[in-house]
């Protein structure tokens, strides 16, 4: 049976708030409110240890899309064994600017503080994606952060960044994840600036959170940060149990066959455990990896897959500039065949260059998706609104923004024969909102049109006009 903790938060003055929680120990309590008149709530988990008379390292935690409850989940194992309380923004981060929501997280922070016996030299944060950002900028206003894991995305002003507080700073991407390059970026940064760093990579999808093993790593390492500071003491072989949890990780990969991704963990932990009279047993491990039947290959393949990568980054990036500004619609087709190409080795039984192509579509995919934005609110020409688009539509077929932007930009200069080429190449997609079709900026005209209606009907088996038998005539009255 879980304990139940009843909590009555008394916080600071400038709250002028107090408010009886029923918190379950050993489990995630989700929706409490923030104080005062803010409309937000967190998750917290608690250890079922937990006692008001110690003072507990804490975990802040940011999802992008405010899933509180799910994202404290994923640190519940680790936060029981470590001893650690989580608490899980509920806000969403894709609405608003940075500023305003680390204001949101700062109060966030300050709830916590006033309500729990916090040690405030053992206070981490983690996020993914613009929680990742979160999750860094809090740093700046919080001198005292101890450790920070940015999944996916960063963020650091470097005149902001404490170097008399070098806390230590994890990095992870996605394998298929285009923001590695950018993660790598902020490794090199804050090693450049001596802070300690850990990277780590894993398999799924962007905007995908790592699974909890890897999570479970990663508190360990805060742990192991809070001993190297002095701030946590290697209680009863506290030390000993992170890094056989580590170990014990390194081998679920061996024994899938994954030795390259073996080897590079062991390492990062080369680098993590230096302090701790681990480097006999890790050395002894590496040497086990390296003489496996298959690591050669595997790092064969890893290394030619970076180099043909980095080659193909300059090349796209250098490409996309120059016909963008040109507005070289002759390109158009070269750009929807190396798509083609990037799919194909998608499917490759070599996993290097299978992630590698997963990489650079998305890297490209940003790029366009970046300044096609940027040309829509610009008061850019038609011309180059439309190419943008058209590229678009190259890079990413089965995305309909493009789709219904150009038929927007054709429509509104009667340029039928284009806005029509696009509807249908919209609905061979599989787009089907028929309404959306009839709401397009700029088509009042075309859309009364048998040609457009009879597209639609081809597609979505009916249309809003002209949707008798074409040998048969249907007026329709138009209103001024």
């Amino acid at each position: 049976m879980k304990k139940i903790l009843v909590l009555c938060l008394l916080v600071a003055p400038f709250f002028s708030f107090s408010q009886e929680f029923r918190i379950k120990k050993g489990a995630v309590t989700d929706s409490l409110q923030f104080p005062g008149d803010i409309e937000e709530s967190f998750a917290i988990y608690l250890p079922s240890n937990y006692s008001p008379e110690e003072k507990w390292p804490l975990i802040f935690v940011f999802d992008p899309q405010g899933r509180g409850a799910a994202a404290a989940n994923l640190f519940r194992y680790a936060a029981e064994d470590r001893g650690y309380i989580v608490a899980s923004a509920n806000f969403s981060l894709k609405s608003e600017p940075i500023d305003s929501l680390s204001s949101k997280a700062l109060l966030m922070m300050r709830t916590l503080f006033n309500s729990f016996p916090i040690d405030q030299k053992q206070v981490f944060s983690a996020g993914i994606d613009e929680g990742g950002q979160i999750a860094s900028a809090i740093s700046i206003f919080y001198p005292q952060m101890a450790g920070v894991l940015s999944i996916g995305n960063s963020f650091v002003i470097p005149k902001g960044l404490d170097k008399d507080n070098p806390y230590l700073f994890i990095g992870m991407a996605g394998r298929r994840d285009y923001m590695i390059y950018v993660m790598e970026n902020y490794l090199k940064y804050f090693d450049k600036n001596d802070f300690p760093t850990e990277a780590d990579y894993y398999d799924g999808k962007e905007g995908q959170w790592p699974p909890s093993s890897i999570i479970y790593n990663a508190v360990g390492s805060f742990t192991l940060q809070s001993i190297r500071d002095g701030n946590r003491e290697n209680s009863e072989g506290l030390v000993d149990s992170i890094f056989q949890k580590e170990m014990d990780y390194v081998e679920s990969l061996r024994r899938k066959r994954e030795f390259l991704y073996a080897y590079q963990k062991l390492e990062q932990m080369e680098k993590t455990y230096e302090d701790f009279g681990k480097e006999e047993a890790i050395e002894s491990k590496m040497k086990e990896i390296k003489t496996a039947e298959g690591y050669k290959t595997q790092k064969r393949n890893f290394n030619r897959a970076v180099i043909y990568e980095r080659q193909k980054q300059d090349e796209f990036e250098y490409l996309l500039r120059v016909d963008i500004i040109s507005k070289n619609f002759k390109n158009i087709g070269w750009w929807a065949y190396q798509v083609d190409e990037l799919n194909k080795l998608k499917d490759s039984d070599n996993e290097a260059r299978s992630n590698m192509a997963y990489r650079l579509h998305s890297y490209i995919d940003f790029i366009t998706k970046r300044e096609q934005k940027a040309v829509m609110n610009s008061s850019a020409e038609i011309d180059l609104k439309v190419f943008i688009n058209v590229l678009r539509t190259a890079i990413q077929k089965e995305e309909p923004e493009a789709y219904l932007n150009i038929i927007s930009l054709a429509g509104s200069d009667y340029n039928y024969d284009t806005a029509l080429l696009y509807l249908e190449d919209l609905l061979k997609t599989g787009y089907s909102n028929m309404d959306a079709l009839y709401e397009i900026p700029g088509t009042l005209d075309l859309k009364l049109t048998r040609d457009y209606n009879q597209l639609i009907k081809k597609y979505l088996g009916t249309a809003r006009y002209f949707n008798e038998d074409a040998s048969e005539e249907k007026e329709i009255s138009i209103e001024h």
